[in-house]
């Protein structure tokens, strides 16, 4: 059975990049042996890797030249997000590399964008997880060949209820959730300043941390919405935390492809989304704002949480598009390119 070694920064709970791989090696443990390192972060899928048998290797513990070694040992090496990419750029081993996002700050530097332009090409192929993110890539990096291709990120189904939410009254308040870090990219500032909007019947839940987490409740204190708006911080039970809320709005700057909408759609939300690459391959249409136009963002919400038959429908479609980003497939994909690559 020919190895796989993922080489990625961290395995935390909340992160898409890291829930993806996990539900991908389970799906295809019977197909390939698979190995990670991880080069910063913890490993906060001990339980669940352990009863696939997956090894997991740390670049404290092995070093530099340790983590090669292994990367050396693997028949394919897949690596995920910066630096890890650079890394595995140094082992002899057939690579290929998954781009995540569509937007990453260093490639504003020119002579980061110039080496990223040369260096990519030494992988077998770039996946990009959505077509926003393709179209991004080759823009940035002056790409025009086959090298990158799409494979579209999967959720779970069955972690969800995949039910839809037939209600026959609105109750308030209405409750509105967030997954994600509290970050730059999440622009959760726009979401606060859209609930003030909204009044007094609205409830803002936000589930994840980060580095903005202070400042963000100060402005909760500043437009004083200490007695609506909820940080619970890190969630592990993301399931459950959908099911406890009535609407999903995703407020990111910038999206590699939108997990957590997808995730938000499996369980029956209606769901809002910024109108950018990546979430605009998930969300319709219809239901996309301009990023940090709270007007826009605000008049959406108001549109379904008035109206019982627009909630209704909305749930109807949620559960429709999420049947089309299943991890099934995610994973089909991944083991036709894994075995056209090694030959089998």
């Amino acid at each position: 059975m020919n190895k796989i070694v993922h080489i990625t920064n961290d395995l935390q709970r909340l992160g898409g990049v890291q829930r993806l791989l996990v539900d991908l090696m389970t799906l295809q443990k019977d197909d390939f042996e698979f190995e990670v390192i991880l080069t910063r972060g913890e490993n906060e899928y001990i339980d669940e890797l352990n009863s696939l048998g997956v090894s997991v290797y740390h670049k404290r513990d092995l070093g530099l030249f340790g983590v090669i070694k292994r990367l050396n040992k693997a028949d394919l090496v897949h690596a995920h997000l910066f630096p890890s990419m650079y890394i595995a750029l140094l082992s002899s081993t057939l690579k290929i590399v998954t781009e995540h996002n569509p937007y990453y700050r260093r490639r504003d530097i020119k002579l980061v964008k110039w080496f990223e332009a040369i260096f990519f090409r030494r992988f077998k192929h770039v996946v990009c997880i959505s077509e926003g993110v393709k179209k991004a890539f080759e823009l940035v990096l002056g790409w025009s060949n086959d090298k990158a291709l799409v494979i579209n990120n999967g959720v779970d189904l069955s972690r969800f209820s995949m039910q839809e939410r037939k209600i026959e009254a609105l109750r308030f308040p209405i409750k509105i959730g967030m997954v994600g870090r509290l970050v730059k990219q999440k622009d959760i500032e726009t979401l606060i300043k859209a609930l003030k909007e909204l009044g007094s019947g609205y409830e803002l839940h936000l589930a994840g941390d980060g580095e903005l987490r202070e400042k963000l409740e100060n402005l909760v204190v500043d437009l004083d919405l200490k007695h609506q708006v909820y940080f619970h911080g890190q969630v592990s039970d993301i399931p459950y935390f959908l099911d406890s809320i009535d609407i999903y709005v995703q407020s990111s700057n910038w999206e590699g492809f939108g997990l957590a909408v997808v995730e938000a759609m499996a369980a029956g939300l209606p769901c809002f989304a910024t109108n950018v690459e990546g979430l605009n391959d998930v969300v319709d249409s219809a239901y996309l704002f301009e990023v940090g136009d709270i007007v826009q963002l605000t008049s959406l919400i108001l549109a379904v949480t008035t109206s019982i038959t627009t909630y209704n429908d909305m749930s109807t479609l949620a559960i429709k598009s999420a049947y089309g980003f299943s991890i099934e497939k995610s994973a089909q994909r991944h083991t036709k390119l894994y075995s056209t690559l090694l030959g089998n």
